[in-house]
């Protein structure tokens, strides 16, 4: 019997497939419409989805946290969180590729301290940089020639192009 195992994978932001793990108030547009394109895109072409651990809210075990800007997040304790997420995250990158695995894309969410890709508000309007979290993982796996693909919540269609 052959293996039906979709060869493909995704991995994406805790917070795509659950709402509740932003930070308060920072949910203002209906999540289901939000997602549902991304999700059955996923589901159509038989991709693996692989959720990322949350950054923000595995620090200091903070699920229920106020919105906090870059600023306060790069700090030294927060980035060595994040770099030991991203080591751990990149480690299970190299087994899905070394199991002959395909990871199509790391998705990440603009404007987010953690996992932004492209650009994130900061008191000087946006920056073109990536989230603290997002930069150390890239780094790790900037060898692998995966794609990093930003979603913009609030341009969803743009994003799914």
């Amino acid at each position: 019997m052959r293996d039906k195992r979709s060869p493909y994978f995704v991995f994406v932001p805790f917070c795509l497939l659950a709402q509740a793990y932003q930070a308060k108030g920072l949910v203002k547009y209906e999540w289901v419409s939000s997602i549902k394109p991304f999700v059955n895109l996923l589901i159509a072409n038989d991709i693996n989805i692989i959720q990322m651990p949350c950054a923000e809210s595995s620090y200091n075990n903070h699920l229920l946290r106020e919105p906090m800007g870059l600023k306060k997040y790069d700090t030294e304790d927060f980035n060595n969180h994040c770099e030991k997420i991203a080591k751990e995250v990149a480690e299970e990158i190299k087994q899905i590729i070394n199991a002959k695995y395909k990871i199509i894309a790391i998705l990440g969410i603009e404007q987010s301290p953690s996992c932004c890709v492209n650009y994130i508000y900061t008191n000087h309007g946006n920056e073109n940089r990536q989230g603290i979290f997002m930069q150390k993982l890239v780094a790790k796996i900037k060898d692998y020639n995966i794609p990093v693909i930003g979603i913009n919540r609030k341009y969803i269609n743009k994003s799914l192009k």
